[in-house]
């Protein structure tokens, strides 16, 4: 099983056209220089931008010329490049306030082991603005 995207993406005068197969499990990167697309390709494909194209992820579509599944459909995490983590709460808070939103069924790792696998164990207590930036980027994700 693999994932699978052609799609042409508009961000302004810039016009995206991304074609390409990865496998559906391990982990993939996307480089490049600043301004190639990264984002508005990432944008895309969480379903956060309009493209036109084909998307589909193993056996499942998430959009064609008929199917355009919606962001919180997708089941894909998506860091911004902006923490976006909400100030006035520490880090747990925040974790906690994402935990809260994904269904129990739906869940893949606990609490804990997000903690341990991101090493957040030092930062639960720590207001979210006064992390580094690579440590808001480690809560976000």
């Amino acid at each position: 099983m693999s994932i699978n995207v052609d799609i042409h993406a508009d961000s302004g005068a810039f016009r995206l056209t991304s074609a390409f197969e990865l496998p559906e499990t391990g982990i993939s990167a996307i480089f490049g220089p600043s301004g190639a697309g990264k984002t508005t390709l990432l944008r895309a494909l969480a379903g956060l931008q309009p493209a036109v194209g084909r998307i589909s992820i193993g056996d499942t579509i998430w959009q064609d010329e008929t199917i355009c599944l919606p962001t919180h459909a997708r089941h894909a995490g998506y860091v911004f490049q902006e923490s976006n983590l909400f100030r006035h709460l520490s880090v747990s808070g925040n974790l906690e306030y994402a935990y809260k939103r994904v269904p129990a069924e739906q869940r893949r790792v606990s609490m804990e082991q997000a903690i341990e696998l991101l090493d957040l164990q030092a930062l639960l207590n720590r207001n979210s603005h006064t992390l580094s930036g690579g440590e808001q980027q480690r809560v976000a994700i």
